[in-house]
């Protein structure tokens, strides 16, 4: 590994740490970088999220991990699929930050050979049922680009409501595009976690 990502040292880790049955949802460090810039570095990737640059190359995935926040107000968490030895390899990441107005802003993305396996619908759900349940959330906001159809269905399969369409920004396209902007409330996510206990639906 190079001297680059082993130093300057990763900062002490928060205690958060949030489990599902595939995931580990946890700060990133800086041994992620590779990984991270390796997977982030797809135009795939990169056009349908607002912030981030492409080429994506190893000095952003260590300023994206250097900067990266765990509470109180920014949550930005490393995804990391559990491979059954009790290792974990990064796969993307998820954030809750605070935008336009709201508290909870959700963002996140998987890289492309995770697709197609509900790794992102587990992540979301993970980190929502956090705010719900830890941060006392009223309400959690998520726009996506009106062309990613695999985003609104992670969003719709997690509870979130459509809200309606707007513009919003793009670094890959330098400037605003098109998305459809949706919502959880925290009504909603009782009812749907209600509904789980009793078994409706099953």
């Amino acid at each position: 590994m190079s001297g680059v990502i082993d130093t300057p040292p990763d900062r002490d880790l928060p205690g958060l740490v949030i489990e599902t049955e595939r995931l580990v949802l946890r700060r990133p460090v800086r041994a992620d970088a590779e990984a991270l810039a390796d997977l982030a570095n797809d135009a795939g990737v990169a056009e349908n999220l607002a912030s981030l640059p492409h080429p994506y190359g190893l000095d952003d995935a260590l300023a994206f991990i250097d900067n990266a926040e765990v509470g109180p107000a920014r949550w930005s968490l490393g995804l990391y699929l559990k491979d059954g030895t009790g290792g974990a390899d990064f796969v993307g990441t998820a954030s809750l930050m605070p935008r336009d107005g709201e508290r909870f802003v959700l963002g996140y993305w998987i890289g492309r050979p995770f697709w197609d396996r509900g790794l992102a619908t587990e992540g979301v759900q993970a980190l929502c049922d956090f705010a719900f349940q830890s941060l006392d959330a009223g309400a959690i906001a998520a726009a996506t680009r009106v062309t990613n159809g695999a985003s609104r269905r992670v969003l719709e399969k997690s509870g979130f409501q459509y809200a309606g369409q707007g513009m919003g920004p793009s670094l890959f396209h330098r400037g605003m595009v098109p998305v459809d902007r949706f919502r959880l409330e925290r009504s909603i996510w009782t009812s749907i976690k209600n509904w789980a206990k009793t078994g409706v639906g099953a």
